[in-house]
């Protein structure tokens, strides 16, 4: 039995170093984080892609909702944003077409709206307080490498905790995005939210629905 043990720990050793010198952590300036971050999301913005965002909210270690964003982009100024929010036993839907400088909206079974943009929102102001880390280090998912370049951030007095991972294809281009939000020194997740982009789509036909 106790050379079966041994034997196991040698195998799974093994299996697991070359994941752990591949994956190296390595500490970046936020000078170069954001140069990297900018870079990506510059080549990202001019491809035809569909994003998915999942956001789970938590509660004592349940989840108490589930929002769901689907957006297909059709550079330069065209893009369809779905949003299915899952909330206190309800389900609200908004749907959101963007052309130019026009936005049209609805909520659930509702009638489109139109405005232009700039002509309402909300601004915010307040002190950042937080202290953040920035890293690097490299991934493979199947056969392919990736960047992953990594913030994490203190936020209001050592109350909360974000993590951000944002993995970069060798073209330049994001392929997804890992966050969360944990609360006090327990680091119990409040939030996790997670990013995927397809670059594979046929370009979307994204029409004006009203005139």
């Amino acid at each position: 039995m106790k050379i079966t043990t041994q034997t196991l720990i040698i195998f799974i050793a093994i299996l697991i170093l070359p994941i752990v010198l591949f994956g190296q952590v390595k500490s970046i300036t936020s000078e170069n984080y954001y140069t990297l971050l900018n870079e990506a999301e510059s080549k990202t913005d001019k491809q035809i892609r569909k994003r998915v965002q999942i956001q789970k909210l938590y509660k004592n270690g349940e989840i108490t909702a589930t929002l769901t964003d689907t957006t297909e982009y059709l550079p330069p100024d065209k893009s369809r944003w779905i949003s299915v929010q899952d909330r206190d036993n309800s389900i609200k839907r908004i749907e959101q077409i963007t052309i130019g400088n026009s936005v049209y909206r609805k909520e659930n079974n509702g009638d489109w709206l139109k405005r232009e943009k700039g002509s309402s929102g909300f601004g915010i102001s307040g002190k950042d307080n937080s202290t953040r880390e920035f890293f690097i280090e490299e991934a493979t998912i199947g056969k392919e490498k990736f960047q992953v370049i990594i913030e994490k951030r203190v936020n209001y007095n050592n109350t909360f905790f974000d993590e951000v991972k944002i993995w970069i294809d060798k073209k330049g281009l994001i392929l997804k995005k890992m966050s969360t939000t944990s609360f006090n020194e327990l680091k119990s997740i409040v939030s996790s939210v997670e990013v995927t982009y397809d670059y594979k789509l046929k370009p979307p036909n994204i029409e004006a629905p009203i005139k």
